[in-house]
């Protein structure tokens, strides 16, 4: 069995019934969120709300988007 750490860690953020939950969010798990947000912006992008450990960001067709802090491994 292939070792899951080494699989793309992205997904779908499921909808909520509330009046601003109108898409499904996807995410891309990122090792930097400060990089990957300078990335973000350098391709047009931007970003609608940003924490101390994810984002939530917007592309350069306005379709929005998660980059939330990958997890480190269990040791």
């Amino acid at each position: 069995m292939a070792d899951p750490w080494l699989r793309p860690q992205v997904g779908v953020h499921q909808r909520r019934c509330g009046p601003w939950d109108t898409v499904s969010l996807p995410y891309f798990a990122v090792d930097d969120v400060d990089a990957a947000l300078q990335r973000v912006k350098e391709l047009g992008g931007s970003v609608i709300h940003l924490g101390s450990k994810w984002a939530i960001c917007r592309d350069s067709e306005g379709s929005p988007f998660g980059l939330p802090l990958r997890n480190e491994p269990n040791s």
